[in-house]
């Protein structure tokens, strides 16, 4: 397979690789190992992950889990070439997080499962895109990106359920909306705190507003008011938890036009108000 893979960074927790897949061709690789615990986020692209019996089709939105141990083939199914935030864990390291995961125990007690799919909600991606934002800067705190890995990590491997369906897309779909859909979401990640109008996120992917408005919840099983509200929640709970900021000030710099909208749609998401959440 013709990739670049970059270091992002190494710490004992884990190391972080940006992956580039560089192949123009749906071509299916040479077997390849997995030698640790991984975590990759697809930011872009579409792959068929073949391990053992299982054949896991993989596409930007979704978190492909490996367990360390065993042969795999990659088989790409179009010529958008895929790229991917891979979490590598260290055996040490990896135990110590399963042990924050009993609800994921399912996985990782079943030796017929090898790999899995999970698909990211909203918070999850809005921490990844942050992690990977922070990562690309010469200097950032290792403290507060290693947080925001830690809280991912458990947030990925508490939301597993094999009994979950994922987005019923097609490969046309996949490949001609999904880079759209990508795009749609990365600029929410960034501009949470702006007015954001439905017309503007269609128009970012070329697409009429109806037709925007059911693909988005087709894809990633949420409204876009719905996925701008969860990032704008949980950038809420980021600052309630790591700033002293009066909760009036927290709730306009993360896009509420009223302190009463803000504490009714945070009691309503979380069971409890963000004052309650901060003490």
């Amino acid at each position: 397979m013709q990739a670049d893979i970059q270091t992002l960074y190494q710490s004992p927790i884990c190391t972080v690789h940006n992956f580039l897949c560089r192949c123009r061709e749906c071509i299916v690789s040479a077997k390849e190992y997995q030698e640790t615990f991984s975590m990759a986020y697809i930011r872009k692209g579409n792959f068929r992950f073949r391990v053992f019996r299982n054949d896991l089709d993989a596409y930007s939105g979704l978190f492909l889990l490996c367990k360390p141990g065993y042969e795999h083939r990659v088989a790409h199914v179009h010529n958008i070439p895929d790229q991917c935030t891979i979490f590598s864990f260290p055996a040490e390291s990896a135990d110590r997080l399963m042990e924050h995961t009993a609800s994921f125990s399912w996985f990782f007690s079943n030796p017929d499962i090898q790999s899995i799919l999970i698909k990211a909600t909203p918070e999850m991606e809005f921490l990844h895109q942050r992690i990977f934002s922070l990562l690309q800067k010469v200097h950032s705190p290792r403290l507060w990106i290693e947080q925001l890995m830690t809280d991912l990590f458990i947030m990925v491997l508490s939301a597993g359920d094999p009994l979950q369906p994922l987005p019923a897309l097609n490969d046309k779909q996949k490949r001609n909306y999904l880079p759209a859909i990508e795009q749609v979401k990365v600029f929410i990640n960034e501009n949470y705190a702006d007015e954001v109008t439905l017309p503007q996120l269609a128009a970012l992917g070329n697409m009429s507003p109806f037709h925007f408005n059911r693909l988005f919840k087709q894809v990633t099983a949420a409204t876009p008011y719905n996925y701008l509200l969860q990032v704008r929640l949980k950038q809420a709970t980021l600052q309630l938890c790591n700033t002293s900021l009066p909760v009036t000030d927290i709730a306009f710099s993360t896009g509420f036009n009223s302190l009463e909208h803000f504490s009714a749609a945070y009691k309503k998401q979380f069971g409890k108000s963000p004052s309650a959440m901060r003490s």
